[in-house]
């Protein structure tokens, strides 16, 4: 009868560990994805904002520091 007990214990435990490790690859998946998507958000910000410095057109040439 411990046999039988052991067998279904093993059992759900090898069930866990596939489990886990599908989650896991889920995760990282995920993660990818998630990296990509980043990435082509900061190189399409950069793309879209000019490369104007401060001393370019009238804003934020002129500071009152009086007061």
């Amino acid at each position: 009868m411990d046999a039988g007990i052991s067998s279904g214990v093993s059992s759900m435990l090898t069930q866990q560990k596939v489990g886990d490790a599908v989650g896991i690859q889920v995760t990282r998946k995920a993660m990818d994805i998630e990296a990509s998507n980043a990435m082509a958000l900061v190189n399409g910000a950069s793309e879209a904002a000019p490369n104007k410095t401060a001393t370019e057109g009238n804003l934020g040439r002129n500071i009152d520091v009086t007061a």
